[in-house]
């Protein structure tokens, strides 16, 4: 057996060889079928392994950032993930054989030639990772950054050895022998490897299973006196509000704060209603990916995931997403009646004391056009005053920051539409005053204004608000309730500990297609 002969029994017993396969670059590619099938079938074994390998921190980084995941999602993302990024290994190690066969003069004749062609090929397939951890809304934490950079790291050097693996008959008949590099088996190794991080992937699926919530904490309040109406306004900071004298005349005070810090309208929003940080309420995002046969939502998608957003189906958050209960429905649960219209995550509703009506139905009949959700929502919010009168009520309006932050157009066209969307809102506030209402107004500015959010109230506030987070405090202390531990704002009266997680449906949610296609065309969604 000749010296090479031998060289080719050690590698095809390491698992690096196919038939023949060092003699592909001896073969003419334009007109050697053989050629283009051992070029594929090495390219396919070497895409494999490293596709499992880069399809490990793709899955981590998504667990960390969407927590919980079943392990069925996981695996689903796993398969998602690792045939994406075969696709890539596949077309890299093709282009770089190709490469080295066009361009034979290349410095490829000694081991260190070789590894310096794997590590570049390697480093290119770190790109895509880079850019795609790049794109999330959100900044990775600690955790996502260890997990994520660890498992990058070992992609890169598996992928540097099964590269170099995969064009090592470059070197057999140079060096008549093998580099030092794949003088051990390699391919079972890293099999096993690739298996032990892949069982570690479920771990935080059986780790931490979602709990059931038992029945609502009951605490003692008094009982409320007033009737009261908050009226959301987004996109309406303190500079506007005084712009308009009529409007700012209506309420004996008006404070400006700060704008709470959020990824979307959607977990700002649901911050001010639940007066608790995103971190327990768990709303990020403005819509989700949901996995064939997964219940759980991932709202944190990078905006360069093409795979995912395709392998999944993309909806608008449902209500089930948000953990813990908007201040009135705390309210409505412990006997107060209460309102609540156009509500992000607030799903259509009457039981006991509570009457919600969800956005759904509101964004649907607007067909996008921002003034028709804002004049739907109030007539709604009115009707339903009217029927029921309740302690507590609240309703959302969202054309403003439609008009001046997401809407096309000719900039005279969009200073009529937010002077008509603010004379309804001077229309609310008239009606809710002749109704009997002491009015509260919120306003945060919309995610391309600058300015402070403002609060203003109808009725004497002993002490004026200093952030946004103080409105459901605020509202707890109108409504006779003790405020809650978990919110930063500040209240006057005793607190208790936590009002706990809020009792979902287990129902999945449903896309409504109309509702979908009507954020899309109010700029929600791109």
């Amino acid at each position: 057996m000749t010296n090479v002969e031998g060289l080719r029994e050690q590698l095809r017993q390491r698992g690096y060889l196919s038939h023949g396969i060092e003699r592909w670059f001896a073969l003419d590619p334009w007109s050697s079928r053989t050629f283009w099938a051992e070029l594929a079938t090495v390219a396919a074994k070497a895409a494999l392994l490293m596709a499992v390998f880069a399809a490990l921190p793709c899955v981590a980084i998504m667990i960390v950032r969407n927590h919980p995941v079943s392990a069925v999602e996981t695996l689903e993302m796993f398969v998602i993930y690792a045939a994406a990024w075969f696709v890539i290994a596949f077309a890299l190690v093709v282009a770089v054989a190709l490469l080295m066969k066009i361009r034979p003069e290349l410095p490829i004749d000694t081991s260190r030639g070789l590894l310096i062609v794997s590590i570049v090929a390697s480093a290119l397939l770190i790109v895509p990772l880079a850019l795609w951890w790049f794109e999330f809304d959100v900044p990775a934490s600690r955790p996502e950054l260890l997990a994520g950079g660890a498992l990058a790291v070992i992609l890169f050097v598996v992928s540097s050895i099964v590269v170099s693996a995969a064009l090592l008959s470059f070197t057999i008949y140079e060096l008549k022998r093998i580099p030092a590099i794949h003088q051990k088996p390699r391919t079972i190794p890293l099999g096993a490897g690739a298996a032990v991080l892949i069982a570690l992937l479920l771990v935080p699926a059986y780790a931490a299973p979602e709990r059931h919530e038992g029945p609502p904490l009951q605490v003692v309040t008094t009982p409320m006196q007033r009737h009261v109406a908050l009226i959301a306004v987004d996109g309406l900071s303190d500079a506007i509000l005084r712009s308009r004298p009529d409007l700012a005349g209506e309420f004996q005070s008006a404070a400006a704060v700060p704008r709470i810090a959020g990824t979307s309208t959607t977990e700002r929003w649901a911050s001010v209603g639940t007066g608790v940080p995103a971190s327990l309420h768990g709303v990020h995002a403005l819509e989700g990916v949901q996995l064939a046969g997964g219940a759980h939502i991932l709202q944190s998608v990078s905006r360069a995931d093409v795979v995912l957003r395709h392998a999944g189906k993309r909806l608008p958050l449902p209500p089930t997403i948000r953990r813990r209960d908007f201040v009135w429905e705390i309210f409505a649960g412990r006997g107060v009646p209460s309102l609540a219209v156009n509500w992000w995550t607030a799903p259509d509703l009457r039981s006991g004391a509570l009457t919600s009506v969800g956005q759904e139905s509101i964004f649907s009949a607007a067909h996008g056009d921002a003034l028709a959700v804002d004049s739907g929502a109030i007539r709604r919010f009115l009707q339903g005053i009217d029927e029921g009168h309740p302690r507590f009520a609240t309703v959302y309006l969202p054309a403003l920051d439609v008009i001046l932050n997401r809407a096309a157009g000719d900039p005279a066209a969009r200073l009529a539409m937010s002077i008509r969307a603010l004379d309804g809102v001077l229309a609310l506030v008239r009606e809710l005053r002749h109704r009997g209402y002491d009015v509260l107004l919120a306003g945060m500015p919309g995610e391309s204004q600058s300015g402070r959010a403002v609060v203003a109230a109808t009725l004497p506030i002993d002490k004026q608000p200093d952030s946004a987070f103080d409105i459901a405090p605020l509202l707890c202390d109108l409504a006779g309730f003790p405020a809650s531990k978990e919110m930063p704002g500040h209240s006057v009266t005793s607190r208790i500990a936590s009002y706990g997680n809020r009792i979902r449906s287990e129902e999945r949610p449903k896309l409504n297609d109309e509702y979908y296609q009507s954020l899309r065309s109010l700029g929600y969604i791109r």
